[in-house]
């Protein structure tokens, strides 16, 4: 049996996952779409498993990602149509002391939403893929519950009169994160750099905008490090402007500085900088120096020079995005380049 579509393994797209902190890491790639979602669930999500079919038609099933606990429904992608996964939403929140995945819903091309499974409770989140991408496999963390579920995304090859081709930049998501009260759409692009520095934190990806026009810069003196970012981004369909989220934590006595630059005849190509260790963050590698290049010069170091050098890529472009890692400090760093 051939499949109606198959994966290009070139460019896949990690999307950090969404929920808690708990649990062991898990993930699991599709070679063929899913046909199968079996998912445990009350009030929260207790587990989830995946179900393919090789080309023999030969049912593969996938480990079970959490605990034996709640009821079990079932989604069944139908196979008579050319359906795949192209989105998940749901909410993550507090459940007896751990934050864990509290509802899921699938969304797959043929706009069907399946579900909400679990309880409508917590913070909201969203992940939804335009035309030309799929969905190609989930990860997170798991023990007695679903702790966190983050997806791979990829382009995708369906027969040539369904076929949609995407431009060489253009994105592939139309919607991503929502977080808490900022409703803001974001993208992401195949080609990023970074993030630099540690591991621990939450991820986070601003997305990708046609404007920066500023950044604030947030050091924590006590402990010389990186607190936290905040980033001015102007919207491309209405030139709106609105801020980011604080990426990190504005901790006591500290210096707040603000680089404003006008996104037109001067705008961000590049950052530098170092991270190592920090005592102050459970001895994780934290940014510890951070500097930022526009077309017309430099801003910085704020911070101070200590631990591993980064730097972000020298190719002739500007930064229209930012992501990375934060908790109590700005943990790792990176940037969404368009290139010229």
């Amino acid at each position: 049996m051939g499949n109606l579509v198959s994966y290009d393994e070139v460019d896949q797209i990690m999307v950090e996952a969404w929920g808690g902190i708990g649990g062991l890491e898990w993930n699991y790639k599709f070679k063929s779409p899913i046909k199968e979602i079996l998912i445990n669930h009350g009030d929260v999500i207790d587990s989830i498993m995946f179900i393919t079919m090789n080309e023999r038609g030969d049912r593969i099933e996938s480990p079970r990602f959490g605990g034996n606990g709640g009821r079990r429904d079932k989604v069944v992608i139908k196979e008579t149509s050319l359906e795949f996964l192209v989105g998940i939403k749901g909410r993550y929140g507090n459940y007896k002391g751990n934050l864990v995945v509290k509802s899921l819903s699938f969304v797959t091309n043929a706009k069907n939403i399946y579900g909400p499974f679990g309880k409508e409770d917590g913070t909201p989140f969203s992940f939804v893929i335009k035309e030309g991408g799929a969905i190609v496999g989930l990860h997170g963390l798991a023990d007695s519950y679903l702790d966190a579920i983050g997806v791979y995304v990829n382009k995708l090859t369906v027969p040539k009169k369904d076929e949609k081709k995407l431009e060489p930049n253009e994105p592939i998501v139309e919607e991503i994160e929502i977080h808490d009260k900022m409703d803001v759409m974001k993208t992401i692009v195949p080609r990023s750099a970074g993030p630099w520095g540690g591991c621990s934190g939450k991820g986070w990806d601003d997305g990708v905008f046609c404007t920066i026009k500023q950044v604030q810069v947030h050091e924590a003196l006590h402990s010389s490090v990186i607190s936290a970012i905040q980033i001015e981004y102007e919207n491309k369909l209405d030139k709106s402007s609105f801020w980011s989220q604080l990426h990190g934590h504005e901790h006591g006595a500290k210096k707040t500085t603000k680089i404003n630059v006008d996104g037109t005849d001067e705008f961000f190509i590049g950052i530098e900088g170092y991270y190592s260790p920090l005592n102050d963050n459970g001895g994780q590698d934290t940014i510890r120096q951070i500097t930022f290049y526009t077309n017309k010069g430099k801003y910085g170091p704020y911070g101070i020079e200590i631990g591993t050098y980064f730097s972000s890529s020298a190719a002739r472009g500007k930064i229209v995005g930012f992501h990375g890692k934060s908790g109590l400090f700005l943990n790792a760093v990176g940037v969404h380049m368009e290139y010229f």
